[in-house]
């Protein structure tokens, strides 16, 4: 298996517009990193609970790509909104963005083959009934307190919402 059931998956959560906004928010004043979180989220349902780790093994994997690859895109397209005569360059930096986080995903994947390829909680998205809604909002909630922005139970009620949103599409 490849990182595209993820990638797409992740894609399409994007595309909604609550979900992105709801992102976009979080990643402004918690610095999440929307990859991450999406990751945490997709793995929870696909029956896989983050364990502390799984998170050490990705952040030393994925680290410094971010902060010196990722970050600094974003920095830059950000500092170049509104700029009419870098209009051009900054919708160039937005594809090298996509493409820096497609390799950041790529990343996130192979550090996790350990936990991907053992046993799954014994819930997958396919069992996500009216009754197992609830079992699935905790383990993605538990997933998604691994993530940078939400340790130590940071913007939990952002967080929530957020599960909720993602449980309601997949």
């Amino acid at each position: 298996m490849t990182v595209a059931p993820f990638w797409d998956w992740a894609l399409r959560q994007y595309a909604r517009e609550p979900t992105q906004a709801l992102l976009l928010t979080l990643q402004s004043q918690a610095d999440l990193v929307i990859l991450e979180a999406l990751f945490a989220a997709w793995l929870s349902t696909e029956g896989h609970r983050l364990q502390n780790r799984d998170v050490a093994v990705m952040r030393a994997t994925t680290g410094a790509w971010i902060d010196e690859v990722v970050l600094p895109l974003r920095a830059v397209r950000e500092q170049w909104k509104g700029d009419a005569v870098k209009e051009d360059a900054r919708r160039h930096l937005l594809q090298l963005e996509v493409q820096a986080e497609r390799h950041l995903a790529e990343l996130m994947w192979d550090s996790t083959e350990a936990l991907r390829s053992g046993p799954q909680d014994g819930m997958t998205k396919k069992m996500l009934t009216a009754e197992a809604l609830e079992d699935a909002a905790k383990r993605m909630n538990a997933n998604m307190l691994a993530v940078s922005g939400f340790e130590n139970g940071k913007f939990a009620s952002e967080r929530e919402q957020l599960v909720a949103l993602l449980l309601q599409s997949t």
